[in-house]
């Protein structure tokens, strides 16, 4: 992944939540407890970042990738938080949440989201989105690095997005159009304790 990317520029077409947590304690200090097509990904915030980190093989992503790292990796239950966390960053950023941003994601990453909604903010526009579904959550790397744990999960969704401006006038999207959005984001955690406070390092969009 490269460095982190201007809000404006490399962007992620957003997709929006309606369903929360139904999980298990391997994401319960991560979570607070209580449109158009890739031309037009501009109101959603991508950070790519560079590791020295030794990636797994191509062959060696999935289960077998991480329980390297974790034998005791349960990677269906991981996935399930994965996915949940997903759409939860992504309601606090469309309802422009710092303070949940702040528990969920790591210093570039927020940055990164904080940018892209002040620009927002400033000009004045309002973003509405209805979230379809996902239809896909999967591993697609594994990396380890000075005992930090990390796992790129590629993420598809439907969305409905409209960002209107001011005035109520459509400026990006179309509210009558289901988008299908691929993101990949990676999470990580400090080795031993994978089964807690995993937390999003980086985005990427497409």
């Amino acid at each position: 992944m490269n460095e982190t990317a201007d809000p404006n520029n490399q962007i992620l077409l957003v997709a929006i939540i309606a369903f929360y947590w139904a999980l298990l304690g391997i994401w319960d200090q991560l979570l607070p407890r209580s449109g158009e097509d890739k031309a037009k990904r501009d109101d959603a915030p991508t950070d790519r970042r560079t590791s020295g980190a030794e990636h797994t093989s191509s062959a060696d992503t999935s289960s077998e990738g991480i329980r390297k790292i974790d034998p005791d990796f349960d990677v269906a239950a991981f996935l399930a938080g994965a996915k949940t966390a997903y759409e939860t960053i992504l309601r606090a950023y469309v309802d422009s949440d710092i303070q949940t941003l702040k528990r969920l994601v790591g210093p570039e990453v927020l940055d990164t989201f904080k940018r892209a909604i002040a620009g927002r903010r400033d000009r004045e526009e309002t973003l509405h989105l209805t979230f379809i579904g996902t239809s896909e959550a999967k591993v697609v790397d594994t990396l380890e690095e000075d005992g930090t744990a990390e796992v790129v999960v590629r993420f598809v969704s439907d969305v409905v997005s409209v960002t209107r401006s001011a005035n109520d006038a459509i400026v990006a999207g179309d509210p009558e159009q289901i988008v299908e959005v691929i993101d990949t984001w990676t999470f990580a955690c400090e080795i031993p304790s994978t089964k807690l406070n995993w937390m999003l390092i980086a985005t990427d969009g497409g």
